[in-house]
């Protein structure tokens, strides 16, 4: 647990009070609760310690624990629309070179492209330009206020200029829709950033769970079953509530350029002198000016850091799977403002201590103060730590009767210490005294954007235009794979949160399927014996889509998403905010290893050409150095090839169980006893070693078992 230690004038005293850095005193801390200090002349004044609730954002006294002041949070999100070219110019955008191409290295892995090159006479202002919409952000900004289950998306909107001067903007206005926007009323559904990871977390452990069901068959009657089953016992007992985020509006509008400082420190001497001159010159890149961004602006629903983190992550993964933001943080693609504010915390029957209940939600708390904007946030755990920073800054102004000004701040990052385990804090950077004149007036050089058949294209009405665009939903995804593919719930949730994965397991299968109708097709053109119905047999059953489908899940959701997510960590090294963001960014489009390789890795361990172990090197195999070879080739280049004929199999146990080496062993099973299946392990291993780990495991065992019982009987 952190502190906040808010100084509290005495009566008839005024002191003077300044932040200074955190510090812990209390080591039975939860991930759930911080604080930070405040400090004062001690003289004057008596110290009061706050502590904030991440999950319910009350803040509350640390001594007496009684709930102080409610936390509420607005958001407003700047998305960049994955499209080629520019919203009102022909100049191409980053994402032009990417749109057919995958990453081939890592999460965040993007070209390199000069200053200042991607830029068109419109984006720089230059006299005489004039603007033309691009329809990809049309449909992009439909296709996003759709996934935000938007109730109007108004057939009629208009843009205007938004007067305001900075030097990354060149035309001295921003082009947006503030007054007459694209959508509006929308409503997102969310889990709390904590229990999202929960949740993440109980995915992963079902799905490596489902790919252990075949070998603890054996272990119902074993003494860890009863430690297993209440495990799973209270994982099932975790419960998650859902929260719900009214979106105010949605407007089209173009980004900025991008400013970048850079502070050189020369060294003169003269007459046994020395002079150090600091000079910051400022940089601007204007390959973002004009860059098609949507505004997302919610109503003030929220009440804690982990419910502004969670509701971004959310809104940052529905554009992600509409296909109209990469919801990159780290690289600027969505960026997010805060408008905090706090007020008293009052305690009712329709209000308990998370303040989850609707109708409280959208109603603003009596007493609420000034709303402080922070600005530019572009992770999540900026989000989580600059939400604290403010609820605690702003209840310590509070309770020194100072109202909260009207300002707009910036969260300063700083190392994680223990004595700052937030990272950072907030900084003023403009007062709001009066209300800003914008001087909004309508863009002369734009018609009104109508959503009609011209402008959907085909004569298509909005309707239309939806039921022809817009992707399946996470949800119904989900069903569609549970009932199609055999798959449980959760594995199927984690495919589905992944859209570009959900066509990749959907390839994969197909691929792996039609190897193994083909190796079966050939097999039975070759040979007509009475052996081979049996192997007809055996086919039809490999066939099962269930199967099938169950591996190419197993090593999707386990093994492949396991070596992105390390190739992320390796990326990121030491920086924590780029490591969260990253980690929570990981999509199977980042992966070396197409849909194709997966499918044919997948028959190949069907048929019983590759073990388990082999199957799991050769992946890594693929990921990492052998991005092209097949795992055919990768196979026979390292001779992993398995030992199935029953013959060979046979005599490779004889040669284990009768070498001169394993008499001992051999004695010891004649002898039978509890310890019997030790030494059958031990031969196991031996048998194992001797074919380089090629011999099929299952045949191999009746192979062994009729060598030993052979053994025994002579």
């Amino acid at each position: 647990m952190m502190i906040f230690s808010a100084a509290v004038p005495s009566a008839g005293t005024r002191s003077s009070s300044s932040i200074y850095c955190l510090r812990s005193l209390f080591h039975q801390s939860s991930s759930s609760s911080s604080v930070r200090p405040l400090s004062t002349a001690p003289s004057a004044t008596s110290q009061q310690i706050l502590t904030y609730n991440k999950d319910t954002g009350i803040i509350s006294d640390a001594r007496s624990m009684q709930q102080l002041y409610q936390t509420i949070i607005g958001i407003e999100i700047h998305a960049q629309l994955s499209i080629p070219t520019k919203l009102f110019s022909s100049a191409p955008t980053r994402h032009e070179s990417h749109d057919n191409k995958k990453s081939t290295s890592s999460p965040s892995s993007t070209t390199a492209i000069p200053s200042n090159t991607n830029v068109h006479p419109f984006d720089i202002a230059y006299p005489g330009t004039l603007p033309t919409l691009s329809h990809s952000a049309i449909k992009a900004s439909i296709l996003s206020a759709a996934s935000l289950n938007c109730r109007t998306i108004h057939h009629y909107s208009k843009f205007e200029r938004k007067h305001y001067f900075y030097a990354d903007l060149p035309q001295g206005y921003q082009i947006t829709q503030q007054r007459w926007p694209l959508a509006s009323e929308g409503l997102v559904t969310f889990l709390p950033y904590s229990n999202q990871q929960q949740l993440q977390q109980q995915q992963q452990r079902d799905g490596k769970d489902g790919d252990k069901k075949k070998r603890r068959r054996g272990r119902e009657n074993s003494p860890n079953k009863q430690e297993d089953d209440t495990s799973n016992h209270q994982q099932q007992q975790h419960t998650t509530e859902p929260v719900q985020l009214r979106i105010e509006r949605i407007q089209i509008e173009q980004d900025t350029g991008k400013t970048t400082t850079h502070t050189t420190t020369t060294t003169s001497s003269s007459n046994d002198t020395t002079t150090q001159t600091t000079t910051t010159t400022a940089h601007i890149n204007y390959n973002r000016a004009g860059c098609a961004l949507i505004e997302i602006v919610s109503y003030p629903d929220l009440r804690s850091a982990h419910e502004a983190a969670g509701a971004v992550d959310k809104i940052r993964k529905l554009l992600k799977h509409v296909g109209s933001c990469d919801g990159k943080m780290e690289e600027g693609s969505l960026r997010c403002d805060l408008n905090v504010s706090i007020a008293p915390f009052i305690r009712n029957d329709t209000n308990d201590e998370s303040s989850s209940s609707s109708s409280s939600r959208y109603t603003l708390p009596l007493g609420n103060g000034h709303r402080v904007e922070v600005k530019n946030l572009n992770s999540l755990r900026q989000i989580i730590a600059a939400t604290e920073y403010e609820a605690l800054r702003q209840s310590s102004l509070a309770l020194q009767n100072k109202a909260t000004g009207r300002e707009t701040r910036t969260f300063h990052v700083k190392p994680t210490t223990s004595d700052d385990p937030l990272g950072g804090e907030t900084i003023c950077i403009r007062a709001k005294g009066d209300a800003i004149d914008y001087r909004f007036m309508p863009e002369p050089d734009l018609p009104p954007l109508i959503l009609d058949g011209t402008t959907l294209g085909d004569g298509m009405t909005l309707s239309e235009f939806l039921k022809k665009y817009m992707p399946e939903s996470a949800e119904d995804a989900t069903a569609r794979l549970m009932k199609q593919y055999s798959l449980g719930e959760s594995v199927a949730t984690l495919i589905a949160s992944d859209p570009p994965a959900i066509g990749f397991f959907e390839d994969a299968v197909s691929v792996a399927k039609a190897e193994l109708r083909v190796k079966d097709d050939d097999s039975r053109a070759e040979e007509k014996s009475l052996e081979e119905e049996q192997q007809q047999t055996d086919n039809t059953i490999i066939d099962d889509n269930s199967i099938v489908s169950a591996l190419v899940a197993n090593y999707l959701c386990n093994d492949l998403y396991a070596l992105i997510k390390k190739s992320a960590i390796e990326e990121a090294g030491d920086d924590e905010d780029k490591r969260a963001t990253l980690l929570n960014s990981i999509s199977v489009d980042q992966s070396t290893v197409d849909s194709q390789r997966i499918g044919l890795l997948i028959a190949m361990i069907v048929n019983g050409s590759l073990t388990t172990s082999m199957a799991k090197k050769i992946l890594t195999m693929m990921y990492k150095d052998e991005i092209t070879s097949s795992p055919r080739d990768i196979a026979t280049a390292n001779g992993w090839e398995v030992i199935s004929d029953v013959e060979v199999l046979t005599q490779l146990c004889k040669d284990v169980v009768h070498n001169p080496e394993n008499t001992k062993q051999l004695e010891q099973y004649k002898q039978g006893g509890k310890n019997t299946w030790k030494i059958e392990k031990f031969f196991i291993g031996k048998v194992m070693a001797q074919s380089n780990g090629n011999a099929h495991p299952e045949k191999m065992k009746e192979a062994l078992t009729s060598v030993l019982e052979k053994g025994v009987s002579g």
